[in-house]
């Protein structure tokens, strides 16, 4: 486990926290929610393409596996940012909102079309 990596992941936390914190304390926290979970998926996205401890199953990686896995998190990472917009806009967060949700929405569509395109061998 590379102890960088796990630098970086820690003070992301921290800072999702923060941001977090300070939507929440400035009367705006479906934008603090938004921003966080889009960031938290490309978090997670990281740890898929390159996981933190080595597998188990050393000659057999199973990238299929690991695209669809890295796909999922893609889809709900837009789809999740996506839908905290669209409650942030409706709540009176931001007019800017009304027009990321959709986009938002939209690219996690596109990532569940190519999903559900895939062959699972």
């Amino acid at each position: 486990m590379s102890a960088f990596r796990v630098f970086w992941l820690t003070l992301f936390t921290v800072g999702a926290a923060a941001v977090l914190v300070t939507g929440w304390q400035g009367g705006e926290p479906w934008t603090a929610a938004a921003f966080v979970f889009f960031f938290a998926s490309r978090a997670a996205r990281s740890i898929i393409k390159r996981p933190l401890l080595p597998t188990n199953d050393s000659g057999n990686d199973a990238p299929v596996r690991r695209l669809h896995r890295f796909l999922i998190v893609t889809a709900a990472g837009w789809l999740g940012s996506g839908a905290l917009a669209a409650i942030a806009a409706f709540t009176g967060e931001g007019q800017e909102w009304m027009y990321v949700a959709p986009c938002f929405l939209l690219m996690g569509a596109l990532q569940l079309y190519v999903l559900l395109r895939i062959p699972n061998s």
